[in-house]
């Protein structure tokens, strides 16, 4: 982390810096000083001693000299040798005391006196000399000169100058040694103090200059800031404007109460909608004030709750104008609570919905337009099923009838092509009804239980004759891994492939048809099934493809000339595998032939699961099966009439008729009847109300089966919500009434009871027997029970479902356990609930979750359908 030296700091490390190097000069000045005066000291002895040296070796060089020019008189006698000798001595003499008061101060004071001395002696000796020479002779002079004392003498005299020589100069050059040392020790101390100097000067300096800079740089920051605060300043000055802008033009009404519901704050829009100004309504008004009186007494009522819950979601009110006009609008609220949780005031948007409430109206005026249009072309078609099926169902019923008569070969034939031409019709009028039905969302896909293999073996009975007639091979092909127990609409499946192969044989004139079906996807619970219908005939050109799946479109333009046919049966067969959740695609190629692919996904039967039976195809009609049984049949049209007569007749059974609802009610009260057929299509009192007549008026639960021409889904449903106990849509097939009659006038308890044990797939019939243990007011009571208690238990499991609650889905799937447990455990429902608990339990995935819900909710239809059909069944 930088450090800034702060500017007081900085002066204070100046001033120390200062002093440091002011007394470090001072101490260096006075040392130097001191060095300097000891140098001078020790040159001025130096010089001193250099000039005692010069003076020192002067005498010895004179009394040398002199000693020499004695001994040169005494050997030549010739005086000219010692002519200035005496003068010589005496300066000898002079210099000597001089030599002596200038080594006074030296250390070898103690050598000069000793030379001296010695000198003194030797100067003493030449005049002894001298004089011996003068007085004694040559001889006696030459023997003093060449005496050991002599000799002695002036060796002495040679080696104390000569150490005192040295001594001199071991002193001269100490001293210049020593003088060298100091003024060494003084540069060195100069220089590393001119070093200090400028190496504080330079740091002061960056100091300062870094002290100046960071001074620079801190005002621009500070101008900066200064900057930027009064950007800010203005942004939020003009963030502030534009908020206060958008809180008073918004689209919506603001305001805020306080604890008393007086107006605090308002924005524009709001009082604009209402005609008031700031000023009449901030702290003057009540929200009460604003709203209409309906209004104002609810809010009133309420404004504890909210300010004890804190919010207000969508809540529709009635403001009202300052002039009392009203207009409608939605309230959001929340409140705001100070920190010890007490209330303050609230933040509420007003949302003006006079518009929307507008388009609402004209919304619920275009739906009901739209229901009614829809009841309208419902009721068209249940009209046109009607008065055509009445029609055909006479013609078919009739000749059915005279096919057990005894004719010509003829007229059999004959009989045959109207029986063919009226299946034709039925087969077109049944086409028509089905597109309809598929365009108003009315076609329903079934979920039951079917053998895959017994409905393809139904369907190549169907047509290996067919084909035989044209000498066309018909293979048909199940891969052998495929399960034979399946779920799905085995009716819808079997209208798809009779479509395709009653094509397929229509358009082929050699060769074959052949129908594959294997399986590209199985899984544990559902398997994919791929059906190819393929044949050798004419083919569709290729152009023609594409819109082959569009209604009233054939290959060719005269094909429905040749071959006949409306062109709906392709488009019909789309929409029925793509309301199964398939897809289909067709190959073709002019004069070879065409193939048609579909696949559909089927879910797999529990382990376990009954199979319908078909009592139709197992149904033998025997005359005088019914010998007991007293029939009301209400039909008004006469050909219908005529038909059940004979058909009644045939089969010995006693019947009363009645052409519309009234009378059948006063034959019911004055007489006992075991069954009644009854249409729903009659004029005065139709089926509906007459069943509805005989169960709450008559309070009779006699078996009503109703007859009905109409064609369109939900009609058994309708029928069995109305009091009815079946249904079989015209025109009648007579094995078909016959089980009817025989499911519900059968005297043999346990055959009624099988036959509806065949007929639940979702109730275990054999345990809800042994749990009433036979008493039919039991059994109706806990079914009425299941019923008020189930739905919501259902719809309180989708809700956990939509929130991904788990824990509150396990929960639930648990306790609907015991409510449906009633109804059996060993069914399709109570093992998917099973499942979705075990889901939630493991914490599944959200759509893993959400898709077993979602076939748990299937399965809950069907369940609804058993229990209402069990309901009114007479088995107990």
């Amino acid at each position: 982390m930088k450090r800034n030296i702060k500017p007081n700091r900085l002066i204070l490390y100046s001033i120390a810096f200062s002093v440091v190097f002011i007394a470090t000069g001072i101490i260096l000045q006075l040392n130097t000083e001191r060095i300097i005066s000891k140098s001078r000291s020790a040159s001025r002895e130096a010089i001193e001693s250099f000039h005692l040296h010069n003076k020192l070796q002067n005498i010895v060089k004179n009394v040398i000299l002199t000693e020499s020019r004695v001994r040169g008189f005494v050997i030549t006698g010739d005086s000219n040798f010692i002519v200035g000798v005496e003068d010589t001595l005496n300066l000898l003499k002079h210099d000597l005391e001089g030599l002596q008061k200038a080594s006074m101060n030296q250390y070898n004071q103690a050598s000069f006196t000793t030379l001296a001395s010695l000198i003194e002696k030797r100067i003493l000796t030449t005049h002894e000399i001298i004089q011996v020479y003068t007085g004694f002779g040559k001889a006696q002079a030459e023997k003093r000169i060449s005496s050991k004392a002599g000799t002695i003498l002036r060796d002495s005299i040679t080696d104390l100058s000569m150490q005192l020589e040295k001594e001199l100069y071991d002193e001269l050059q100490a001293g210049i040694s020593q003088n060298r040392k100091r003024t060494l020790y003084v540069l060195i101390i100069s220089r590393l103090l001119t070093i200090l100097g400028l190496s504080g000067i330079v740091i002061l300096s960056m100091l300062v200059i870094r002290h100046i800079l960071q001074q620079h740089k801190l005002i621009r920051e500070l101008e900066q800031a200064n900057k930027n605060e009064t950007e800010a300043r203005l942004n939020i000055e003009r963030i502030s404007a534009d908020i206060q802008d958008l809180y008073n033009n918004a689209p919506c009404g603001y305001h805020s109460v306080d604890h008393e519901a007086h107006i605090v704050a308002i924005n524009d829009t709001e009082l604009k909608w209402l005609g008031y100004t700031r000023e009449e309504v901030i702290g003057k008004l009540f929200v009460y004030d604003l709203l209409d009186e309906e209004t104002a007494k609810s809010v009133r009522e309420n404004f504890s709750t909210f300010k004890k819950n804190g919010s207000v979601s969508e809540r529709r009110l009635t403001m009202r104008t300052k002039t009392g006009q009203t207009f409608p609008v939605v309230l959001n609220s929340i409140a705001v609570y100070d920190a010890d949780g007490n209330y303050v005031s609230s933040r509420s948007t007003i949302f003006d919905i006079t518009q929307q409430q507008k388009a609402e109206t004209a919304l619920k005026e275009a739906r009901q337009q739209a229901i009614e249009s829809a009841n309208v072309k419902e009721q068209f078609l249940a009209n046109m099923s009607h008065e055509i099926r009445t029609p055909i169902n006479s013609v078919i019923g009739f000749t059915n009838l005279i096919q057990k008569t005894t004719m010509t070969e003829e007229q059999q034939q004959f009989v045959n092509l109207i029986q063919s031409a009226s299946e034709n019709l039925l087969t077109i009028i049944n086409d028509i009804l089905d597109i309809s039905k598929i365009e108003a969302g009315m076609l329903r896909i079934e979920k039951n239980p079917f053998s895959l293999r017994g409905l393809c073996s139904s369907i190549e009975t169907m047509f290996y004759h067919k084909a035989r007639e044209k000498n066309l091979s018909f293979s048909l092909y199940i891969q052998d891994n495929i399960p034979d127990t399946l779920t799905g609409d085995a009716v819808r499946l079997t209208q798809i492939m009779v479509n395709l192969i009653s094509n397929a044989i229509k358009f082929t004139q050699k060769g074959g048809i052949s129908i594959n079906i294997t399986a590209p996807d199985q899984q544990n619970e559902a398997v994919r099934l791929r059906f190819s219908v393929k044949d050798s005939g004419i083919g569709i050109p290729a152009d023609k493809l594409e819109p082959i799946f569009e209604r009233f479109q054939q290959g060719e333009t005269d094909t429905t000339r040749k071959y006949g046919g409306t062109g709906l049966g392709l488009s019909i067969v789309r929409n029925l595998v793509e309301l199964q959740g398939g897809n289909i695609t067709v190959e073709s190629e002019q004069g070879k032939g065409t193939e048609f692919i579909f696949d559909i996904t089927y879910s797999l039967v529990p382990v376990g699961e009954p199979l319908p039976a078909s009592l139709s195809d197992t149904t033998t009609i025997m005359a005088g099966a019914f010998p007991d049984a007293h029939i009301l049949v209400v039909e008004d049209n006469s050909m219908n009439q005529l038909l059940i007569k004979f058909t009644f007749e045939s089969w010995k059974v006693n019947y009363q008729l009645a052409d519309n609802g009234a009378r059948a009610i006063e034959w019911l009260q004055r007489s006992t009847f075991n069954l009644v057929l009854l249409d729903i299509q009659m004029p005065l009192m139709d089926g509906y109300a007459t069943a509805q007549a005989i169960r709450k008026e008559l309070k009779s639960d006699i078996p009503i089966i109703a007859m009905t021409a109409h064609a369109l889904a939900g009609e058994r449903e309708k029928c069995i919500s109305y009091g009815m106990n079946d249904y079989i849509s015209k025109p009648i097939h007579e094995k078909e009434l016959f089980s009817l009659l025989k499911k519900y006038l059968d005297g043999d308890r346990d055959s009624n009871l099988e036959s509806l044990k065949n007929e639940l797939h979702y109730i275990d019939l054999n345990f809800l027997e042994d749990m009433v243990m036979g008493n039919g007011e039991f059994l109706k009571t806990i079914i009425k029970q299941f019923l008020k208690q189930f739905p919501g238990e259902m719809e309180a499991l989708k809700n956990a479902v939509d929130q991904k609650d788990h824990k509150q889905v396990a929960t639930l799937a648990h306790h609907i356990q015991s409510t449906v447990s009633i109804l059996g455990k060993n069914t399709p429902f109570f093992q998917q609930l099973e499942k979705l608990e075990k889901l939630a339990t493991k914490q599944a995935a959200a759509s893993t979750l959400s898709s077993g819900f979602n076939k748990l909710h299937d399965y809950k239809h069907l369940l609804l359908q058993e229990v209402n059909q069990l309901l009114n069944a007479k088995v107990f």
